[in-house]
């Protein structure tokens, strides 16, 4: 597989992958997930050719969104970007007047730590990646110069990283990065969170990634692949520096065509994506998600959901999949 090229964005498997390997530093906590529903039958192995509504919805001020119909149940679904920056402001009327009457909100996907996962975590996986030698001392002379120069950009200390394999420091020096700019990767998702909860309406993940699988996909990487996973994400942690709301401005305006045309594979996704196995849990993963929304079209009333538009956009994504199942995409009405 070629190098892929420069500037990337981020999708949902990188968050959740950044997420977990965070948690594991800091020490886990235990989540409880949320009952699996029904699968749902699996769409033709021939992707639908790319939602032409892509192109022709004019979505009203704000993020877009689009309305999954199946009869008379609708789910409207959100498309968001990671990260964003945590005081950026957009306009929540259009997804304030999805939520108002809503039965369920579904959110982004987020790291499986239950007890069992805490305890495989540090008796099984986390040794995998770790490195018996320091970091910093062990890196070519060019990309060692690079990652101090990157460390000192977050503001963190050379022991943060030391006894890491390169791929997971460079994976936790971009998130480290990020909240030291004031970028999160919770957000938006968690502010449409915060919105349901004020509504009392349910709140369930969309998929759940297994921490101890995404730690196994890491220690699969050989050094060399190892060393231009790092080397990638140094170089995306630049990007990002130098162009901090570039797609975030273009998602708080609605402009769909902007987003998916620079919001490609990050730099984690893709390396993680060596790993035997990865592509295969991405799609579990992207299925999960798209029969937790086909369940919740086959219940009476309007439900909404927050996908990263990674997972929306592509011809084999959530929305060419619930297409294909049967349901109607479309635009919601516009919000008085």
């Amino acid at each position: 597989m070629e190098r892929a090229p420069f500037p990337m964005r981020p999708s949902p498997f990188t968050a959740a992958a950044v997420a977990c390997l965070a948690l594991a530093l800091g020490g886990p906590s235990s989540s409880a997930l949320a009952q699996e529903p029904p699968a749902a039958s699996s769409p033709s192995a021939e992707a639908p050719e790319p939602l032409s509504e892509l192109v022709v919805i004019a979505h009203p001020p704000g993020p877009a969104l689009w309305r999954a119909q199946l009869g008379d149940s609708s789910v409207i679904i959100l498309g968001a970007v990671t990260p964003v920056p945590h005081r950026l402001v957009w306009d929540q009327r259009q997804v304030i007047a999805a939520l108002d009457g809503a039965n369920l909100l579904l959110t982004q996907p987020r790291p499986d730590l239950g007890p069992l996962q805490v305890l495989g975590l540090v008796t099984g996986n986390l040794w995998r990646v770790r490195s018996s030698r320091p970091l910093e001392p062990s890196l070519p002379p060019d990309l060692r110069k690079h990652f101090e120069q990157s460390r000192n950009r977050a503001r963190t200390k050379e022991s943060r990283y030391a006894n890491w394999k390169p791929a997971v420091a460079g994976f936790l020096l971009l998130s480290d990065f990020r909240r030291s700019v004031g970028l999160s990767e919770a957000k938006p998702a968690s502010t449409v969170e915060h919105l349901a909860e004020d509504r009392h309406i349910p709140i369930q993940p969309l998929a759940s990634y297994p921490m101890n699988q995404l730690l196994q996909l890491a220690s699969r990487l050989d050094e060399k692949q190892g060393l231009n996973c790092l080397d990638d994400a140094l170089n995306e942690l630049e990007y990002e520096g130098q162009h901090p709301q570039d797609i975030d401005d273009d998602w708080a305006r609605g402009d769909v065509l902007a987003v998916a045309k620079r919001y490609q594979i990050s730099s984690q996704q893709y390396c993680l994506e060596q790993a035997p196995g990865a592509r295969a849990l991405i799609d579990r993963q992207m299925g999960q998600a798209t029969d937790r929304i086909w369940a919740a079209l086959h219940k009476p009333g309007k439900s909404v959901a927050v996908i990263d538009m990674a997972w929306l956009l592509p011809a084999n994504g959530v929305l060419n999949r619930l297409r294909g199942l049967g349901a109607t995409i479309g635009a919601p009405a516009a919000a008085p």
